[in-house]
């Protein structure tokens, strides 16, 4: 384990998942695209950079390895290894018209678990979109989750939109199975809306009701700490859990991200191999974003907020005129270092 963290995107469409934005830290990541042609023109538009390595692989990734029809529908950013039912609530009104299977190929599917081993590699955090076929993908990947991710995020659904496909339960009882918790749904409430009702009469009024039945949402899980201590000690350790609370600073749940720091500088000081990484400074940049937002009104809650970055990270977090300068100085550290 060291400070550049390692993703795995399946299902890579379109690029970089807009929850990676922001993470400044060093990165290396693996796009599974199995579209040649989305592929190239992925390799085409992401390019490297010196703190962010972006590699595409056309692989199809499944729990076992072997070959599948892989159906090419009308929306190809829906093609899947299975037949989507054009009786569900998602593409029944939602998506109507998108559906339609146009092609079936033949594809070779592979196991994460081999492909991360020929790689070198055990990837710190699961991005799975994969149309219907996520907890399969996700169950390609039992040594990874024996030797080390922190994260998954994945789409779930607690209705099918293919015909077998497997549901949220599912993915759920399997990460807790193997020391995960379930650390919010990316989902605001809404389902798939009905008859045009769903728009507010009034802007200027809050929504206090919620429409449409819920169908699906993207679904983050994160590794206990008490597992990670398990896996790692000393920097490794450091680095894991410096990784999972940047990982929850990006996925809507920053006030565990702070916690995790705090409590992993608390139970002892960060070695200087630590402090000089990129992703410690990233961190202590994106977390002094966060609790500044409390300068603004010098009372006991930017007390308390600058308490918490101070007791991280052994340094004063500015109010006042003195929070922007701060903040520039670590951004051009930043620049400095890459």
């Amino acid at each position: 384990m060291d400070d550049v963290t390692v993703v795995a995107d399946i299902g890579a469409r379109y690029g970089m998942h807009p929850s990676w934005n922001g993470f400044d830290a060093k990165m290396r990541y693996i796009a599974f695209e199995p579209d040649e042609e989305e592929a190239e023109r992925l390799r085409l538009n992401v390019i490297s950079t010196e703190t962010m390595q972006y590699e595409v692989l056309t692989t199809a990734l499944d729990r076992f390895e072997g070959g599948r029809d892989f159906h090419l529908l009308k929306h190809r950013g829906l093609s899947s290894c299975l037949k989507p039912d054009l009786t569900s609530e998602c593409f029944r009104h939602l998506k109507p018209g998108q559906a339609e299977i146009e092609k079936v190929i033949k594809i070779k599917v592979r196991r994460l678990d081999d492909v991360m081993d020929e790689q070198g590699v055990v990837p710190d955090f699961l991005k799975v979109d994969t149309e219907g076929t996520e907890q399969d993908v996700v169950e390609g990947a039992e040594k990874l989750f024996e030797c080390g991710v922190l994260g998954v995020r994945a789409s779930c659904n607690f209705q099918p939109c293919f015909i077998g496909q497997r549901l949220f339960s599912e993915q759920h009882d399997y990460l807790l199975a193997r020391d995960f918790v379930l650390l919010n749904l990316d989902y605001r409430g809404y389902g798939f809306p009905r008859l045009g009702l769903f728009r507010k009469p009034d802007p200027m009024e809050n929504e206090d009701f919620r429409y449409g039945i819920l169908v699906h949402a993207d679904g983050v899980w994160v590794r206990k700490l008490s597992s990670i201590d398990k896996l790692y000690s000393g920097d490794a350790r450091a680095f894991a859990r410096l990784k999972l609370a940047y990982f929850c600073m990006l996925n809507n749940a920053p006030d565990y991200g702070v916690d995790i720091a705090r409590e992993t500088r608390a139970a002892g000081e960060f070695s200087p191999a630590v402090k000089s990484s990129r992703l410690y400074q990233a961190l202590r940049l994106h977390m002094a974003r966060f609790l500044g937002r409390w300068r603004t009104v010098p009372d006991d809650q930017w007390e308390k907020a600058a308490h918490l970055y101070r007791s991280i990270f052994d340094q004063e977090l500015q109010g006042g005129s003195g929070f922007y300068p701060q903040v520039n100085a670590m951004m051009q550290a930043l620049r400095e270092a890459a």
